[in-house]
């Protein structure tokens, strides 16, 4: 039943992946879109379920490597629904969608490399480290995607010579930068206490709030550039390409943590 679901949740991603991008250079993009985001809505309700059949079986699954990426999944289509029904921006979804199918297949290909964590605390303060730090990297995905794709859209404004092959259903710049504001304003806090709750995890789990591992490190690095984003937003109201390379920065690094640190480089994180 797990397979079963994994598998469709995967073509579910897929094809609103698809659906998303055929919208923007295709002359049905308001159906394409509907569909997709139909598709998108599918998939979280199937991936809600699935957790939820893990959870009740087994919380240690969640600290396996595999199973890792599936809540940052969850918490990136949660936050994104969210933010489409209180400010009606589907423009999101059209990074939501390959990220989502990313972040599956990628949890797909460890399910085979579990490695549990070590000396285990399981329990509420487990949770809510994962679902906050989980919601403010989502989103710090969704302003990066909005981000690449303002600085795309802007490259191509400024060179008269390619606007003919522009696509015509490209959400605008101020569109893409609003998705930027509302993700940063929104995720930096939430990231910000799941970070401070997960200290108080490690001292419960290991007996040190910090212990100069890389994975604390580099979260300390993603939290000062992710502030910098954030007060660049809120107090010097900076707006276009500057916060589109801030965005693309922090979640680049976010990335090399999940992918690279948690993989390759020794650190209580290591699953």
């Amino acid at each position: 039943m797990l397979v079963t679901l994994s598998v469709i949740i995967t073509i579910l991603t897929a094809i609103a992946t698809v659906l998303f991008y055929a919208g923007i250079v295709g002359q049905y993009s308001g159906k394409l879109q509907k569909c997709a985001v139909y598709c998108l809505g599918a998939s979280f309700i199937l991936l809600s379920f699935l957790l939820a059949i893990t959870f009740v079986r087994e919380m240690d699954i969640y600290v396996l490597r595999s199973w890792y990426l599936l809540p940052l999944c969850w918490s990136l289509l949660f936050v994104s629904f969210i933010i489409y029904f209180a400010h009606k921006q589907n423009v999101i979804f059209v990074f939501v969608a390959p990220l989502s199918f990313i972040l599956f297949i990628s949890a797909l290909i460890f399910l085979h490399q579990e490695k549990p964590m070590e000396n285990l605390v399981t329990g509420p303060l487990l949770l809510v480290h994962l679902f906050l730090i989980f919601s403010g990297i989502a989103l710090m995905g969704i302003a990066a995607g909005a981000g690449c794709l303002f600085i795309w859209q802007d490259k191509l404004l400024k060179n008269k010579t390619k606007l003919k092959s522009m696509p015509k259903n490209i959400p605008s710049l101020a569109a893409l930068d609003k998705v930027n504001d509302i993700a940063t304003n929104i995720g930096f806090p939430l990231y910000t206490v799941g970070l401070c709750s997960g200290f108080i995890w490690a001292y419960m789990a290991w007996g040190k709030l910090f212990s100069f591992d890389y994975k604390e490190i580099i979260s300390l690095i993603i939290l000062a550039l992710y502030g910098y984003l954030f007060y660049q937003r809120k107090v010097h109201s900076i707006n276009g390409r500057k916060p589109a390379y801030i965005a693309l920065c922090v979640f680049a690094i976010s990335l090399f943590s999940i992918f690279i640190v948690n993989t390759f480089l020794p650190t209580h994180h290591s699953f």
